[in-house]
């Protein structure tokens, strides 16, 4: 395993945490090849009295591979655990519990590049977009967006309920944006693992972040147990920070004026759905929350289903939206009009087989099982199928 220097740190710091230090790097194979390529200028640009053709090439070539942009597989956030707090646990236990939970490769968390326990720092997949809060409107007042997007992660995070893991730490500035655009879950520096999990919060120190944890959780002392409906409390906070593009939301507040979706978005009926899903979240006593996030992945399906199934034929863009009429799972999207079936003229004849008339229409294609269908040349005014379709 390559040692930490062998990772380029690359400008100031990403960001900083209670206990540690985040900063972008740049891979030891990167680095060792801009290293060499570096000494290989050096080299050809020395005096010298001759430079043959091939010389040349290799010093282009150099400094090519010098001055390119890293790829993002080339690239790494290194986490150093730099910071001595007073209270807590200290930081080596923390780095043990991330590195156990990263290091099992499980799907929707940042994937673990490197580590050094007894150097404290780890190195995981960098993300160039950064997380929910540097990109806070991203989702605001988009419903369906955003629910499609949440989902991702929620299943994730029933994945480690399941198994009675508890990250305890969901908030905007720990969700990741992926090079997919999917959603990643990150910083298990807190992280309840069952039984072990006591030892990673002393007495008097909290288990959460202050803006986004459950009160009922703030009792003053240590929670000898932390249960599933800790991390539902917080998805519920950042549910309804990605669609009020806000980044705080006091307490079970989300009824009220000031930070109620409806009456922030009052031309979005889907935002009525949402508040119902926060009702079940967003909760003053534990026994009132959802138990768990798979029970709210659920209900969450349930309301993605209610939305897409109210859709219009046109979509907010002017654009036509219609479900397959083959999967019911895809979307009609329209054939450029140099395609071979882009644009069609049928002839329209009536019971006596005479002609009447000229149909223009154009053609669509479904965008997960590539059913054709034909809609009239009007569109998107006309959304109404018309004449063929073709498997």
């Amino acid at each position: 395993m390559p040692e930490r220097k062998d990772w380029e740190i690359l400008g100031e710091p990403l960001g900083t945490g209670g206990q540690s230090t985040v900063y972008k790097v740049r891979n030891p194979t990167r680095a060792s090849k801009r290293s060499q390529s570096l000494r290989t200028i050096r080299a050809m640009l020395a005096p010298r009295t001759t430079f043959e053709l091939e010389q040349g090439r290799e010093l282009a070539d150099a400094i090519s591979e010098y001055s390119r942009p890293d790829h993002p597989n080339e690239l790494g956030a290194l986490k150093v655990f730099d910071k001595v707090r007073r209270e807590g646990a200290p930081a080596e236990e923390r780095l043990q519990r991330e590195i156990e939970v990263l290091k099992q490769g499980r799907p929707g968390l940042p994937t673990l590049l490197d580590s050094n326990e007894a150097e404290k720092w780890i190195v995981t997949e960098f993300f160039p977009e950064g997380t929910l809060e540097q990109h806070n409107l991203r989702f605001a007042g988009k419903p369906g967006s955003a629910l499609r997007a949440f989902k991702t992660l929620l299943k994730t995070v029933a994945a480690l309920h399941k198994e009675k893991i508890v990250h305890r730490d969901i908030k905007p500035a720990n969700v990741f944006i992926g090079n997919d655009g999917l959603l990643v879950l990150g910083d298990f520096g807190i992280v309840f693992l069952g039984d072990q999990a006591a030892r990673m919060t002393r007495t008097e120190e909290r288990v959460g972040p202050w803006d986004y944890m459950p009160q009922w959780a703030d009792t003053g002392d240590r929670l000898d147990t932390v249960e599933p409906n800790f991390d539902v409390y917080m998805l519920g906070k950042l549910l309804w920070c990605m669609l009020s593009g806000r980044l705080r939301l006091p307490r079970e507040y989300h009824r009220r004026p000031q930070y109620d979706l409806t009456k922030m978005f009052s031309n979005i009926k889907e935002m009525h759905l949402v508040n119902s899903l926060l009702d079940k979240c967003l909760c003053e006593e534990a026994g009132s929350c959802l138990s768990s996030a798979q029970d709210l992945l659920g209900l969450v399906e349930e309301a993605l289903e209610k939305m897409e199934s109210a859709l219009p034929p046109v979509s907010d863009k002017g654009k036509l939206k219609l479900k397959c009429l083959a999967c019911g799972r895809g979307v009609y999207q329209p054939i450029v009009p140099s395609a071979r079936y882009g644009s069609l003229r049928f002839h329209q004849y009536d019971e006596q087989v005479r002609e009447v008339g000229i149909i223009a229409v154009r053609a669509f294609c479904c965008d997960v099982c590539t059913h054709y269908a034909f809609f009239a040349a009007g569109y998107p005014d006309d959304a109404a199928p018309k004449l063929l379709a073709k498997p």
